[in-house]
């Protein structure tokens, strides 16, 4: 259940999944990766695949932050290489380090509870246990919101052109919305059905 503390709308965290930049540390070196933080009414939850680091660092220390940034640089980044300890900006919450992304709009810290092991991956219920604003009100990017975008492109094109390639662009979009979006993402797909 959500804590009456921390209104996740106001940090950034909506209903579906949304992209993130994960923040975890094991030791003294912290570590970011993109990351979908799926959250479906009050639950929420991370998914976390074997072989990765922050997969390792969640196992040794049950905890993350999930840092909200729209800048594509950072995601880039992130996917592909060791962010510098310059990018990082360190807090004590509870005599618990964490470890942030300087330029993040919003984080929230999350302890990971529940967590359940399969072959292939991790799955981890987040408790919101600390959170700092640092910009305005903001939105951490949802698939499903981008899908809706992509699949109201292919339709326009659709109906100028009759191309049934662009049905299956539609469809794929669709299937991305169905998966990671929340309510107000699904309805919007709906439409966009309607008008075909």
């Amino acid at each position: 259940m959500l804590g009456t503390d921390f209104n996740l709308e106001n940090l950034g965290i909506y209903e579906g999944i949304c992209e993130t930049i994960v923040t975890t540390c094991k030791g003294w070196t912290p570590n970011a990766a993109p990351m979908g933080i799926i959250r479906r009414k009050d639950k929420i939850y991370v998914r976390l695949y074997k072989g990765s680091k922050t997969y390792e660092n969640v196992l040794a220390e049950k905890f993350i932050v999930a840092n909200i940034t729209y800048d594509p640089m950072l995601f880039a980044l992130s996917t592909f290489t060791n962010l510098e300890d310059s990018a990082f900006e360190q807090t004590v919450h509870e005599n618990h380090t964490m470890y942030s992304l300087k330029d993040a709009q919003s984080w929230v810290a999350f302890e990971c509870m529940n967590t359940k092991i399969t072959s292939e991956a991790m799955v981890a219920e987040l408790v919101p246990i600390h959170a700092r604003l640092n910009k305005c009100r903001v939105k951490a990017p949802n698939r499903g919101f981008y899908g809706v975008i992509e699949a109201c492109i292919h339709a326009t094109r659709y109906q100028l052109t009759g191309d049934e390639k662009y049905l299956k662009l539609i469809k794929a979009y669709g299937d991305i919305v169905e998966k990671c979006g929340g309510d107000a993402e699904k309805n919007a797909l709906k439409k966009v059905y309607e008008f075909l």
